[in-house]
């Protein structure tokens, strides 16, 4: 084994391993010593995978094999290991079909020009009485032609490699990201055009001499073309760590308008404590100075106000108390009795945008279905508890005839496309924390129960 192929193999390995580490950025993967080893195994065949225009059959064969090595060793929707695959998997054949057709016969031109005017040299070297030697040391030389050919092709892969992986790791968003299944969709079709051009250029151009390579009318246009392609998907990729960003932020958004209602509501319900007890003495005579059949209905006045009402802390977690305040006081508004058992005796370990987003999305379906139905068969349940080990939370609701057919209450909302993911999302945060959740239908109830483990955390940056 010479010394180019000894670097080709080191950096090839290198390219691999720096290859899979950034598509962990975009997917998360199963931990499994043997599905790391495929995914590896599959990201060094792809960087490595020679990308010849007129001949499509790598790209046929390698792309399959990489969806399928996504597949097994990625979690997350088909969808989201369909898009990622796609995208990651076309960047790499952009990028290679560049290299192995234009930059490849622009260093093999330098490196003929060279060597032709080595052998002008020697043959001078001959005709003037020299040495002979001088053509058997170029023969010697000669081999060296494919082993820089070799090593170029390493060396360019690592540092498209090593560019890749830093641009993904600095931009990429949390680890525990989610996006919906709509935007995977979208993203996977934006991926057709960029891909489509990548393959007609490989189908349509056959000509693969440096002279056809190199000519104006016929290699330039196939260079600015891959060039945008691998443009594109790379804006793509960025594209992914934005949405998921985006959607970030509007989570912790949604918690911070959450808590600032629950403040509210409890410096309202503060003020009117404060006002109970300054207006004390006035009620205690005013009870005292009221007939017997009217203290009744004074007294049960007194009970409506705020301030006498039931509490704004359920339990020892202030994310579940603002959830459960602002959700009841909303439910109140609608005409709906909201039934509340908590046992959470201190702050819960999960994020408390994940906490929220439970409860929250948990509520607002539960509160959705009861909207759809007369005001006397209204009524929401909710339940949670985090004691040896487990935090668990269980909604119920009753349900219409039409959602008992199908299983689940679906949304009421006018524009339904853009609305319905809240069951969704729950899925994917009770999975990212290795966790489970069950829906069901008994007895016109519709009845959701989740549980997550309290020690077991999912990793992030």
């Amino acid at each position: 084994m010479n010394l180019s192929t000894i670097i080709w193999l080191v950096l090839s390995l290198t390219n691999g391993w720096l290859v899979r580490c950034a598509l962990q950025y975009l997917i998360k993967t199963d931990s499994r010593w043997w599905k790391q080893c495929v995914l590896f195994f599959s990201c060094w065949i792809l960087d490595t995978s020679i990308i010849y225009v007129g001949d499509i059959f790598n790209i046929l064969t390698v792309l399959p094999c990489f969806l399928l090595a996504v597949f097994l060793c990625c979690k997350g929707s088909p969808w989201k290991k369909t898009a990622v695959a796609m995208m990651y998997a076309c960047t790499l054949f952009s990028f290679n079909a560049i290299r192995d057709n234009f930059l490849h016969a622009f260093v093999e031109y330098l490196l003929n020009h060279s060597f032709s005017k080595h052998m002008a040299h020697a043959d001078l070297t001959m005709r003037q009485g020299g040495s002979p030697g001088a053509i058997i040391i170029l023969n010697d030389a000669m081999p060296l032609h494919t082993q820089y050919l070799q090593v170029f092709n390493a060396v360019s892969g690592f540092l498209f490699a090593a560019l890749l992986y830093a641009g993904i790791r600095h931009f990429a968003p949390d680890r525990d990201y989610s996006l919906s299944d709509r935007l995977w969709r979208l993203l996977l079709l934006l991926t057709a055009t960029p891909f489509g051009i990548v393959l007609s250029i490989v189908l349509l151009f056959h000509d693969n001499s440096a002279d056809a390579l190199f000519s104006l009318t016929g290699s330039l246009k196939y260079v600015i073309l891959l060039a945008f392609t691998l443009l594109a998907f790379v804006s793509l990729l960025w594209c992914v760590c934005v949405l998921a960003r985006q959607q970030k932020l509007e989570q912790r958004s949604m918690l911070a308008e959450t808590s600032r209602k629950y403040y509210k509501s409890m410096e309202q319900q503060h003020f009117e404590i404060r006002r109970l007890k300054h207006d004390l003495a006035n009620h205690l005579q005013t009870l005292s100075a009221l007939p017997e059949e009217q203290r009744d209905s004074y007294i049960r006045n007194l009970s409506r106000l705020p301030a006498a009402m039931e509490p704004l802390s359920y339990c020892g977690d202030a994310t579940v108390n603002a959830v459960l305040s602002v959700k009841k006081a909303a439910m109140d508004r609608c005409g709906i009795p909201l039934e509340i058992s908590t046992d959470i005796p201190g702050e819960l370990p999960f994020d408390k945008v994940d906490v929220c987003s439970l409860y929250a999305n948990a509520l607002d379906n539960a509160m959705e279905a009861c909207l759809k139905m007369d005001a006397e068969k209204r009524a929401v349940s909710i339940k949670s508890r985090a004691r040896k080990g487990l935090f668990c939370l269980a909604v119920s609701n009753p349900l219409l005839g039409d959602d008992r057919m199908h299983g689940f209450p679906s949304t009421t909302k006018e524009d339904k496309a853009n609305h319905g993911f809240g069951l969704k999302g729950m899925e994917e945060i009770v999975s990212r924390y290795h966790g489970s959740m069950e829906l069901n239908t008994r007895d016109g109830m519709f009845e959701l129960f989740l549980y997550l483990p309290l020690e077991l955390h999912p990793a992030r940056h």
